[in-house]
């Protein structure tokens, strides 16, 4: 049963709001004031919350504002509810996160089928779209149209909750389909890294949705050898580098170096360290009872330094970290030939991708981090070899390569 709070100083409207959506089958929950509303939204995280603007101790304007800036809150739907008019006032609502403005008094029955269209839009645990699936360098041109040419960047919607997979050339292209989407509107965007090679965050600095202002972008990874994350970044957008400074970004910028799970609306976030020269991770997005799993530059560690009792082990753990995955993201970038004289470059092989999701029992694979000699004739080659595999090994799941602009939902 979803939860919806209606924070409302008026007791008539709370009680009749409250019994006509309770009839519709919601579990709802009312406050008389805004500060009260707001430490029962905090409590209960609600699907929606109906809220007034003119309320003692705390305005809706600034309740509003308080869950969005709340990661926990990410995917609350919030109809602002009041009898002003205002284009001011309907404007701000909705720069400050508001999905939905309505008159006082408005229809208990268009207010039941709006809330229920709201939520059952969201209700897809995550859908993922592919912005960016090349690994090491972009290769544009005619022989890669089909697959895509932009380093790593993925989108992930869990409800509400818009969270970036790493920031490579194909951030650029997300942010301005997100800017487009979210004109006149805050952006609150959860950017997590899984490493700070090039190619995993050069897209950063064309990141349109960063230069705008009232924007909230958090950037999350795990501290680096020797440098914080803040200072990585800051680096790359150095005067030698690029000529706009990191200061220039008008949006508010918060980087999170993780220690532990996250939690984003439904959305719960953990990472794990994968093997790979420096320090790298893989993230496991659970969300309404689906999980994404994105593994990207990372190789087997029996691989690397032979078959043996602790390398198994390690090989079991990232397996493991793996299990049961909706969708496995994983990096498959050479094929077994070039392997032989790439081993200790930190990347997996296409074996290996089928391997560990059949370890892991996933049910859907997609590889990932595609080799810039690769142009598309030669990743169909590579899924048809894949099929066979799985065909001689008994494997069912389903398997296919990362292409840009691809959508997938769980």
């Amino acid at each position: 049963m979803d939860k919806i709070v209606i924070v409302d100083d008026d007791a008539d409207i709370r009680r009749i709001a409250e019994l006509r959506l309770r009839l519709a089958g919601f579990n709802v929950l009312t406050a008389e004031d805004g500060e009260v509303g707001l430490k029962l939204i905090q409590a209960e995280k609600p699907k929606a919350v109906l809220l007034d603007l003119m309320m003692p101790k705390m305005h809706g304007f600034a309740v509003c504002q308080a869950i969005r800036s709340d990661p926990s809150l990410q995917g609350t739907f919030i109809i602002v509810a009041s009898a002003k008019t205002y284009t001011a006032d309907i404007k701000k609502a909705k720069e400050l996160g508001a999905d939905l403005y309505v008159n006082k008094p408005y229809d208990l029955e268009v207010l039941v089928k709006t809330i229920q269209t709201a939520l059952a839009s969201t209700s897809a645990a995550i859908a993922v779209k592919f912005w960016g699936t090349r690994g090491s360098i972009p290769t544009p041109g005619r022989t890669t149209l089909r697959y895509g040419g932009n380093t790593c960047c993925v989108e992930v919607r869990c409800g509400k909750t818009v969270i970036l997979l790493d920031c490579g050339t194909g951030a650029r292209e997300a942010g301005l389909a997100l800017a487009g989407e979210f004109k006149g509107k805050t952006l609150h965007a959860h950017v997590f890294v899984s490493h700070t090679h090039w190619d995993h965050i050069q897209g950063f600095p064309f990141f349109v949705p960063a230069y705008v202002p009232g924007n909230h972008l958090r950037l999350y990874s795990v501290r680096g050898a020797d440098k914080s994350l803040s200072k990585i970044f800051t680096g790359q957008m150095d005067s030698s580098y690029f000529p706009v400074d990191l200061g220039d970004m008008m949006a508010q910028l918060d980087f999170v170096e993780l220690e532990g799970p996250i939690e984003l609306g439904s959305a719960k976030i953990a990472h794990f360290y994968v093997n790979h020269p420096g320090l790298a991770v893989g993230f496991r997005i659970e969300s309404e009872g689906k999980t994404l799993v994105y593994i990207t530059d990372h190789e087997p560690y029996c691989r690397l330094s032979g078959d043996n009792d602790h390398n198994r082990k390690l090989d079991s753990a990232v397996d493991e970290f793996a299990r049961g995955a909706d969708l496995y993201i994983r990096e498959a970038q050479y094929t077994e030939e070039e392997y032989a004289v790439k081993r200790g470059w930190g990347h997996s092989t296409w074996k290996d991708a089928l391997d560990s999701a059949r370890a892991a029992q996933a049910k859907r694979l997609v590889l990932f981090h595609h080799d810039p000699m690769h142009d598309d004739d030669f990743l169909d080659g590579i899924v048809a070899s894949c099929r066979t595999y799985m065909r001689e090994q008994g494997m069912t799941f389903e398997c296919s390569a990362g292409a840009d602009y691809r959508k997938v939902s769980i």
